[in-house]
């Protein structure tokens, strides 16, 4: 495979799919790190479907690269699955974070702790990478080379680039957000050394 006689669509496929590998390395590490160290299965339940999050969106941002002809429902299977697996993210998230600070809640759903304050809630930032596509296609700078691609072929299979990308990043943090020390006993034998060492 000689690269300097790609095309341009050849060279972002190929560019996607080591993008798709980077990610599952750093998740399968991580969730096989948990799944040695299974200490506390309430939280670490919570935390592998979390991880799990970054390959389902950067293999379903590849898939959708993938110019293949009647697709277009199977893509939109795919999308509907990322999306509820993105809602249970969400739960599975808020399931952690009551865990970790330890709130319980009653059989109606708004938690003990928070009941009669005024929730506030947090700024949309999702959208602003489709809208900063679309207002650059709107503007021209964005545009067609081809006459059998749309614009909006080309915004849609941009942000599944960048999405593949961004998954790479993502995927990285969570080695740091989700840190398997609390339940490997490290931190016990750290904080044990350190009080020895006082």
């Amino acid at each position: 495979m000689d690269i300097s006689t790609m095309n341009r669509g050849q060279l972002t496929i190929l560019g996607s799919a080591f993008s798709v590998m980077l990610t599952m390395h750093f998740t399968v590490q991580l969730l096989s790190q948990h799944l040695f160290y299974w200490k506390n299965p309430k939280e670490q339940k919570a935390i592998i479907i979390i991880i799990l999050m970054a390959p389902i969106y950067a293999i379903d941002s590849f898939v959708g690269l993938l110019d293949i002809r009647g697709s277009k429902p199977f893509f939109m299977f795919l999308d509907s699955i990322k999306e509820c697996y993105e809602a249970l993210v969400i739960a599975k998230f808020l399931a952690l974070l009551y865990s970790y600070l330890n709130i319980s809640i009653s059989k109606n759903i708004v938690p003990d702790e928070i009941k009669g304050r005024e929730i506030h809630h947090s700024f949309p930032i999702t959208l602003f990478q489709g809208v900063a596509l679309e207002i650059l296609a709107a503007m021209g700078i964005i545009k067609s080379n081809h006459f059998w691609l749309d614009v909006e072929q080309i915004e849609e299979a941009l942000q599944n680039v960048l999405v593949c990308l961004e998954m790479i990043i993502f995927s990285v943090f969570q080695q740091y957000a989700y840190p398997v020390t609390p339940y490997s006993g490290d931190v016990a034998s750290k904080l044990l050394s350190d009080k020895k060492n006082e």
